[in-house]
């Protein structure tokens, strides 16, 4: 006889889930609202402060495109209404985390993928990712791709195990960051040289047991998310390829513990 319901079928966990779901699609309503009729008010609503667009539209992809909340919104102001910008967009993906990071995935020509975190009981955009559509070379460069994606994360977490700063100062690009909320809405954000100035010193700290997705988008940008199961953790990483090599742009992590104890 069970005491209480299992997580999977507890009906208050599902009426939770279904009641992010919907907050969640209401934001990335009002985004494309607002950049489709220029309104700014919606933009300046569901963009958190700290917002960034990253992409690699640059000439021959060199380089990474970032772009902050007020440049984007200045642009849009600019120059919009962008007319028929949401039409024949759908949602293609979307997952949560601990119920307070999600990662969304829109599908048109391009692939949009967007992630946010629930602030004081709200969700809000907190990024904003894309590429363009891929060329006929990287169709067929695929499952190179996924193998090089999968040995950069790889790598990643062998140098924090060994708090190799020369391994995650070549991987890591100049413009990453980590975002990350724990379980009583703590929010920070650390950079490239925070990170690491700061490495873990007590190696059991790193979990070790762990699950593995990667999304890949035109060969040009991965989306890996990594469950820690033993910890309730979960993160997405960001990686790039710019100029033919693969980087993470990026870190994002949901933490199922509080502040003095998570970081």
């Amino acid at each position: 006889m069970y005491n209480s319901p299992q997580y999977i079928f507890n009906q208050e966990n599902l009426e939770g889930h279904a009641q992010d779901l919907s907050a969640i699609y209401d934001q990335m309503g009002k985004y494309y609202e607002g950049v489709e009729r220029a309104n700014i008010s919606l933009l300046d609503e569901v963009f958190h402060k700290n917002w960034f667009m990253r992409d690699t539209d640059t000439p021959k992809e060199a380089t990474l495109n970032v772009e902050n909340k007020q440049k984007f919104i200045d642009r849009v102001r600019n120059h919009g209404p962008y007319l028929n910008y949401a039409k024949h967009r759908k949602f293609a993906n979307t997952g949560l985390a601990n119920g307070n990071l999600a990662f969304v995935r829109i599908n048109k020509k391009s692939a949009t993928s967007f992630f946010l975190f629930k602030l004081d009981g709200k969700w809000i955009l907190m990024d904003k990712l894309w590429a363009t559509m891929e060329s006929q070379s990287a169709d067929q460069n695929r499952s190179l791709d996924f193998f090089s994606v999968d040995r950069l994360v790889t790598e990643y977490f062998e140098a924090v195990k060994n708090s190799d700063s020369k391994t995650l100062e070549a991987i890591l690009h100049s413009n990453w960051d980590k975002k990350t909320i724990n379980a009583d809405n703590h929010f920070k954000i650390t950079d490239k040289n925070q990170f690491l100035q700061n490495l873990p010193v007590d190696k059991g700290n790193i979990p070790h047991t762990k699950l593995m997705s990667m999304d890949l988008y035109h060969g040009k940008l991965a989306i890996v998310r990594v469950d820690f199961t033993d910890e309730s953790s979960t993160s997405f990483f960001v990686c790039f390829k710019l100029n033919g090599q693969w980087t993470i742009a990026g870190e994002r992590s949901s933490i199922n513990k509080t502040a003095s104890n998570s970081y």
